[in-house]
């Protein structure tokens, strides 16, 4: 396997050495008069008749590189501000060109192309946070408000599901729910450009997952050293408190950028537990979940060196550590009788550490041929560490039996180690691009659990309900694609398979094996019915594999009476994706439908003999949906802005039920957000925003899930020419997002109350230190590829 890797290294290598022996001309450099380069101007080829040969632009350095062509005569250089120059192409063509500046025009030029805050293109939903006072915040902040999203507490969701794959500048994020919410907390809003909802991907994001949250970060640009220190505090019950600091430099040929983000304080989650039995009983527990962190720890850096104007070498790396989180909870539990009086009760305390690291290393080859060919070789390898301890002590007053207590612990050990490699190869001209590549990917994660019945731990391990589980998958993956523009038409189609190979091993329950070959279309259509009008239709085919963790079959308990469990046999679901898409300036209309098949999740049953209240991954028969989404964008007065996002959809899930009949549960959803801004003084970008969140009840497998609403107020403003920035944001001002999720067929009969503690406030303040001058706001560039992994 080495021999391989080495070979194919050599091999790439071997190309990249050989594209650069070919005859393109000595890398030219266009500057202005403080001999700094100047991005993206247009240089003009003409012949001997003044005919234009070709034209292109320099990159963010101000390099450019032109082939050598017979008939090429002059050039012209053009830059808004600068006085166009022309030169001969000959011998006699300087290696810089100095451009001066138009003293008819401003000493300083900012060229801006305005984006609107929403757009669609042909395969995603782009959300642009710049000039907002979102900006001002955190990434997390950030996502809870971008249309299509659905934030509860630590989650995400898109149209109902879950199953979302997250990453950032196209990179796999391998964080999920509360560790994923902390590390977006720790990137400042400063550092985001755009959010991507795309809920039809292209054959070369990974087939997984319903759905891609990709999170765009900006580069920067300006020249020198920029950097920030930031600090956020934030009150609800309990406070919270984020200091962090990003630092970039950018110069001719190299990039070095860096971040680190540290948290701590408490948070807190209250939840209620009902369960009516068959006998007539009522069970009620009530538990405060209040977590003492002590420091988590969020960083990231990375450096691109531009060994020519064609060739970039990228190495980077990021990183998670939690020390540890604290939680003493105490939680009764009230057992009522038919008459709902109570009759007995008993007592858990819980007593729980947990800790975890991850940390991700990554490089990426970059290289560019001909101007319009591109090969990236990237890799990267992620290593996850959890640990978590509980001590559970329960106090029990049952009817007609004496006081007694019982004991028991865990020691939780969770290891991931993910390594990937792939390959990508484009050809990009005016009106078509082509698409290859390839990726292989390695997961070995290993789970241990250890129970104990008693305090001694060396003396009282619990063979039966201890567990070790070993999971191996390996995924070989490979993807062509076609995009073509011409006319009003624009057409883009592809396909991409994946091989997959899973072998688990567990105490007790032995092995199981699956292994499975799919492929997954995608096609895209949009015709432009005027300037201002485009129609699209698109069609994907997922796939949803289960999480590692889902399939432990060890039972991991919370009390005497509830555990969790996994499913070392669920099976991958399938979805097909279908969407039409019509847009007219600023408002947006989309119709959907998907249709999922085997969908994996949580769901909970009671065992009313035993009084077991159970919580586990499953497949569900099937999961079908339809609806329709509005975006509208509109410009009140000059200084008045508004965004509303409308979301209707029909959600039906079929599942078999404990009585192994089949069932039916649905609800019609209404959903959606409105935000409205008003810029109170634009010299010192002061700003406000008030957001508004509604969504009717909803369903997921065999649980209903209650409507919420929330309402969030974000205020932020500069001060001394952009060198301070204070914003303020005050979270769910009504407290209204309370949820109850409830089950209720055959015998079963429970319902949980839940809040995560999302009413209150956060104060941020941040200086920025450096260049935070930006020379130059361009267009928007098709780059967006430029750094996936």
């Amino acid at each position: 396997m080495v021999r391989i890797v080495i070979y194919i290294f050599m091999l790439l290598m071997s190309l990249v050495l050989q594209a650069q022996t070919t005859g393109a001309e000595i890398i030219r450099k266009v500057v202005d008069s403080k001999q700094e380069g100047l991005a993206f101007v247009t240089v003009i080829a003409k012949d001997d008749e003044g005919n234009v040969v070709v034209s292109f632009y320099t990159d963010e350095q101000g390099n450019y590189q032109l082939n050598p062509q017979n008939n090429i005569k002059q050039l012209e250089f053009s830059y808004v501000g600068f006085q166009t120059k022309r030169a001969a192409y000959d011998a006699s063509l300087p290696r810089v060109i100095q451009l001066s500046e138009d003293s008819s025009l401003l000493d300083e030029v900012h060229i801006t192309a305005k984006k609107p805050i929403i757009k669609r293109e042909i395969d995603r939903l782009v959300f642009h946070v710049q000039n907002t006072p979102l900006a001002t915040t955190n990434a997390w902040d950030i996502v809870k408000q971008t249309p299509g999203v659905n934030t509860i507490g630590d989650n995400l969701s898109i149209r109902g599901s879950q199953s979302i794959l997250v990453t950032i500048n196209d990179k796999k994020v391998m964080l999920t729910g509360e560790q994923l919410k902390s590390l977006l907390e720790g990137t400042e809003g400063t550092q985001v450009e755009a959010i991507e909802v795309i809920t039809n991907p292209p054959a070369k994001y990974e087939a997984q997952g319903n759905a891609v949250l990709n999170i765009r970060l900006k580069k920067n640009n300006s020249y020198g050293y920029k950097g920030s220190v930031s600090e956020r505090f934030k009150q609800t019950a309990y406070a919270y408190n984020t200091v962090s600091t990003q630092h970039s430099y950018t110069g001719e040929k190299i990039n070095v950028s860096g971040s680190y983000s540290f948290g701590n304080g408490n948070t807190v989650r209250y939840n209620e537990d009902n369960v009516r039995y068959e006998n007539g009983e009522r069970w009620s527990s009530v538990m405060t979940r209040r977590n003492k962190m002590k420091g988590r720890h969020s960083f990231q850096s990375e450096m691109d060196v531009k060994l020519d104007s064609t060739l970039t070498f990228t190495i980077g790396g990021n990183g998670y550590i939690n020390e540890q989180t604290k939680g003493d909870y105490v939680i009764p539990t009230l057992i009522y009788n038919p008459q709902d009086i109570v009759e007995s009760s008993y007592t858990t305390f819980n007593k729980k550490r947990a800790n975890m690291d991850t940390y991700t290393g990554y490089f990426m080859l970059d290289k560019t041929f001909n101007g319009d060919e591109k090969l990236v070789w990237s890799s990267y390898f992620t290593y996850d560490n959890q640990k978590d301890n509980q001590d559970v002590l329960t106090k029990l007053n049952f009817k007609e039996q004496e006081p007694a207590e019982r004991f028991f612990a865990t020691k939780d050990r969770q290891r991931t180690r993910l390594a990937v490699s792939g390959i990508d190869y484009s050809v990009d001209k005016e009106s078509s691009k082509w698409e290859l590549g390839g990726k292989y990917s390695l997961v070995s994660a290993t789970y241990l659990l250890n129970f104990f019945d008693g305090k001694e731990r060396e003396v009282n391990q619990n063979q039966e309900k201890s567990n070790a589980f070993d999971y191996q998958e390996i995924n070989w993956a490979g993807y062509t694609s076609y995009t073509k523009q011409w006319g009003k038409w624009q057409v883009k189609a592809g396909v991409r398979g994946e091989y997959t190979g899973i072998q688990t091993q567990s105490t007790g329950m032995g092995s199981h094996n699956q292994s499975y070959f799919k492929l997954f279309p995608t096609a895209y259509l949009k015709y432009d019915l005027t300037d201002q009008q485009q129609l699209s239709l698109a069609y994907s085919k997922r796939i949803d594999r289960p999480s590692y963790s889902w399939m432990n079959p060890a039972k991991s308990y919370y009390n005497l009476f509830s555990y969790f469990q996994g499913d070392p046999d669920l099976k991958a679901a399938i979805s097909h994706n279908f969407s039409l898409n019509y847009t007219f300036n600023e408002l947006n209309v989309e119709l959907f439908y998907n249709r999922e098949l085997n969908p994996s999740m949580e769901i909970s049953y009671q065992e009313n003999e035993s009084h077991m209240l159970i919580y586990h991954y499953t497949n569900i028969d099937k999961r079908q949906l339809a609806g329709m989404i509005v975006n509208y964008s509109y410009q009140i007065l000059p200084v008045w802005s508004a965004n509303s996002f409308l979301y209707l959809q029909q959600q039906e899930d079929y599942f078999y039920g404990v009585d192994q009949n089949l069932h039916k549960n649905d609800a019609f959803i209404v959903g959606g957000r409105l935000n409205t801004t008003v810029d109170l003084d634009k010299k010192s970008n002061w700003k406000a925003m008030l957001t508004y969140n509604f969504y009717t009840p909803s369903v997921q497998g065999s649980f209903k899930i209650s409507g919420y609403q929330s309402t969030d107020f974000i205020m932020s403003r500069d001060f001394n020419k952009s060198r301070w920035s204070v914003n303020l944001y005050v979270y769910n001002i009504f407290g209204s997002d309370r949820q109850i999720i409830s089950t209720k067929y055959a015998n079963q009969n429970n319902y949980f109350k839940d809040y995560s503690d999302t009413q209150g406030f956060a104060i941020g303040i941040k200086c920025n230190l450096g260049n935070q001058k930006v020379k130059y706001n361009t267009k928007e560039l098709d780059m967006q590829e430029k750094n996936r992994l």
